[in-house]
């Protein structure tokens, strides 16, 4: 089993890492389709908080290597490591967007080039959301290496990622509302898929057993977690819904949106803890 350090910083890597990526990318697409001069530094100016919640969750995520030193041996692998590739997909990610950011702020930024910048950007999210999925195909531990995994990592990236999207828009103070729509309905279609999912995976767990545990008992209160997950997933669903509808002010909005952005990425983050409580080995 790992340690609750190790469950807790991995687990935040997992849900903020990920979401971060996917808010990212949809401020990129609002960036590619703004009309005019302002809107588009002022969406370059919030890129700033996809940036940092997925950096947040990358340092997070650097406290269980131990020493930095380790870092060197976690490179080394690239290519036929899948945790190689997901630390490698989430530097070059990291990478991008925060230089991005920091060029936006020259006087003279190229359009063209910062569309190129972006494209650049959406695809290495996406590879950070592909590459952090397929981390746990580990066929010593029958607890992770199941479809389940890679799919409950997506649709937690789609469930709290696209919230996160909305609050950056309005910190962006940009309207777009058949973006801003689409958000929402992602988000909620990756609530719905990913209840079934995380419950077909608590089903799963009775009849995985070594040695000495059963998968069951690594994690008792996991179905438990998976409706809380469900529960706060649609409050965070029903707020962002509203924080969309017209007639209202915008610091009502943007309350909504941080309150939905909070209830998404805690619903997420009770299920990848017990994820990580799972880990148990084929032996002892």
């Amino acid at each position: 089993m790992t340690s609750g350090f190790d469950a807790f910083s991995l687990a935040l890597f997992t849900t903020l890492a990920p979401a971060g990526a996917v808010a990212f990318v949809a401020l990129a697409l609002a960036r590619l389709g703004a009309a005019g001069r302002e809107a588009a530094m002022r969406l370059d100016r919030a890129v700033a908080l996809p940036f940092s919640i997925a950096l947040g969750g990358f340092i997070a995520s650097a406290t269980h290597l131990g020493t930095p030193a380790n870092a060197l041996h976690v490179f080394s692998g690239i290519g036929r490591s899948p945790l190689s590739n997901e630390v490698l997909a989430a530097v070059t990610f990291l990478l991008l967007a925060g230089s991005y950011w920091m060029a936006s702020f020259k006087e003279r930024f190229p359009d063209a080039l910062a569309r190129l910048w972006l494209l650049f950007g959406i695809g290495a999210g996406c590879m950070l959301v592909v590459c952090t999925s397929l981390a746990y195909a580990v066929r010593t531990v029958p607890t992770w290496d199941t479809p389940f995994t890679p799919a409950n990592l997506v649709l937690g990236a789609l469930l709290a990622g696209p919230i996160l999207g909305l609050l950056c828009l309005e910190a962006a103070r940009v309207q777009a509302r058949g973006l801003e729509t689409a958000l929402v309905i992602i988000s909620f279609g990756a609530l719905i898929a990913s209840t079934i999912i995380l419950g077909m995976h608590a089903e799963s767990l009775n009849g995985i057993a070594n040695n000495e545990y059963t998968a069951a008992s690594l994690a008792p209160h996991y179905e438990t977690a998976v409706v809380a997950h469900f529960a706060l997933g649609a409050l965070g669903a029903g707020a962002a819904a509203w924080s969309i509808r017209r007639a209202q002010s915008r610091r009502l909005a943007m309350s909504l949106r941080i309150a939905a952005s909070a209830l998404m990425l805690l619903a997420v983050f009770i299920t990848r803890i017990g994820f990580y409580h799972l880990h148990m080995t084929v032996g002892f």
